[in-house]
């Protein structure tokens, strides 16, 4: 729709797309269809020659007189099982009841967080970018700012103008980012399956966003309750089907 519109004030535009019926029905000027698993716009991690592959198909584009033009990246990123990403299994699901010394479990997510620190840091260095950051808080305020929740609290927001629930959110993605920046460049990890599985059944971060998600799921507060049920805290969706982010189905 935006690429519509930009090109009514005469700005070229391509658009690069995962889901294919999406892109026919929209039929923006120019689009590029990539066969790629949800979240690989361009393609494979730390291959830039890969990437560059994949922005120069797609500004060939422009070299179209008339539109709308679709065309087919020539390769395949196969998803892995049908599915786009790790999901957590039900059985994951806790109950309040299930949370057991949350002041133990503050102490085992900051210690992990300081075993983490140096790792990262040679990650940006590496990398000469981060995700992190999004919240505008230090990584070493993430903990408590998340347990506040755990423990039936909602604490004011450091942030003027963003609310302690949608700054909730940010905290917990940037959290997480920290954690998959970390461990994709030092392990070289490039598995979605195995990065979930790591996460949020070996790692005391995973524990206790999962933790936050139990006490939202019975919390009296709508908003809470909502991001959880949207998995916005946890990922408990995921797609199936012949193409990438055809069919949703939850757990």
């Amino acid at each position: 729709m935006l690429a519509h519109f930009f090109e009514s004030y005469g700005f070229s535009t391509v658009l690069v797309g995962f889901v294919k019926e999406h892109i026919e029905a929209i039929q923006p000027p120019r689009a590029l269809w990539l066969d790629f698993p949800m979240g690989r716009p361009l393609g494979k991690p730390n291959d830039p020659e890969y990437q560059k592959k994949i922005i120069r198909s797609a500004f060939d584009l422009f070299n179209e007189r008339s539109g709308p033009v679709l065309k087919d990246f020539p390769d395949i990123i196969p998803v892995k099982d049908g599915r786009m990403g790790y999901a957590l299994p039900v059985e994951l699901v806790l109950k309040k009841n299930e949370i057991g010394d949350i002041n133990k479990l503050v102490k085992e997510v900051n210690d992990e967080i300081n075993s983490l620190k140096k790792d990262y840091e040679i990650a940006i260095s590496g990398r000469k970018r981060t995700t992190v950051g999004a919240s505008e808080m230090q990584i070493s305020e993430f903990t408590n700012y998340i347990s506040e929740f755990v423990r039936g609290n909602i604490p004011p927001s450091p942030r003027k103008g963003i609310g302690p629930i949608p700054q909730l959110k940010l905290v917990v993605e940037d959290l997480q980012a920290f954690y998959t920046e970390t461990i994709t460049y030092r392990d070289k990890v490039d598995d979605f399956e195995y990065l979930g599985t790591w996460f949020w059944e070996k790692t005391k971060a995973g524990r206790l966003i999962l933790c936050l998600e139990a006490v939202s799921l019975e919390s009296d507060n709508k908003i809470l309750k909502q991001i959880v049920d949207m998995s916005l805290i946890t990922p408990r969706f995921w797609s199936e089907g012949p193409l990438p982010g055809t069919s949703g189905s939850g757990w």
